[in-house]
């Protein structure tokens, strides 16, 4: 009984429970993360045509160019980015009240983005040179040892640095408290990040069923084995797909409602 309460009132449930009230609002995030998507691959699109259209000598100079160039490239995507996750956190903060959409901190929120790129950058680099030290038989579980850790910790602190910012925080005192939140806070949002990993593992599960269940009654049926093993794996790669953005979007909220307070 008491577990039940639990899931009840954690923050997870009660996200959900806002965001299906609230299907207007929630129809605009989802909106606007498509919106995202689609410019995220034309943009990319059209820098793999500049690119393949540029002629550069084989000179040392031409490492430079590159690196500006994809310099340039990640800065604009990330602008992208920052646009949509900027407008998305507005809709966020208006299943909670009313709002006055305003783009006036758009700069300072796209700056606070290039600050913690360049700090989990940094994080990154360090984690690599450990990695390349490792022995080569090693190097896989190492790499789990230290990824999963890592990109856990990036989603959290990035969830909580937008949404800490969006409620009127300035970027010193987001990047500060989010990273303080992140490390002394666990207990408030562990049960967000096991709502992640509980759907991860009995999808897993169902999976796993599904394809024995498959080779069982297929088994047989070479021809009809191969043809149901791609339906499956298609019908899988969409099912992740939509589990995985429903997760994200519960999470987003969940992170928003626990800066609120």
């Amino acid at each position: 009984m008491k577990l039940i309460n639990t899931v009840k009132n954690s923050y997870f449930v009660k996200s959900f429970r806002l965001a299906k009230s609230n299907l207007n609002k929630t129809g605009l995030i989802v909106l606007f993360d498509v919106m995202f998507i689609i410019s995220f691959f034309v943009s990319q699109r059209f820098f793999k045509l500049f690119a393949g259209g540029l002629y550069l000598p084989q000179t040392f100079s031409t490492i430079f160019i590159f690196i500006g160039f994809s310099l340039i490239y990640y800065l604009i995507v990330l602008f992208i980015y920052s646009f949509f996750k900027y407008s998305i956190l507005d809709f966020v903060k208006s299943l909670f009240g009313k709002t006055e959409f305003s783009l006036k901190k758009l700069g300072q929120f796209y700056l606070l983005n290039i600050i913690i790129t360049g700090i989990f950058f940094a994080i990154m680099l360090v984690l690599n040179s450990i990695l390349i030290n490792v022995k080569e038989s090693y190097a896989p579980f190492v790499f789990i040892f230290l990824a999963v850790p890592f990109l856990l910790f990036l989603y959290i602190v990035v969830n909580i640095a937008h949404s800490l910012f969006y409620e009127g925080n300035s970027i010193k005192d987001t990047i500060k408290k989010s990273f303080g939140f992140a490390f002394t806070k666990v207990r408030t949002y562990r049960e967000t990040i096991l709502a992640m990993i509980l759907l991860a593992l009995l999808l897993w599960l169902l999976f796993l069923g599904s394809g024995y269940l498959i080779r069982l009654f297929t088994s047989k049926n070479y021809t009809l084995y191969l043809a149901t093993y791609q339906y499956f794996k298609r019908s899988s790669i969409i099912i992740l797909d939509v589990v995985f953005y429903l997760v994200i979007l519960i999470n987003r909220i969940s992170f928003y409602s626990m800066m609120r307070k």
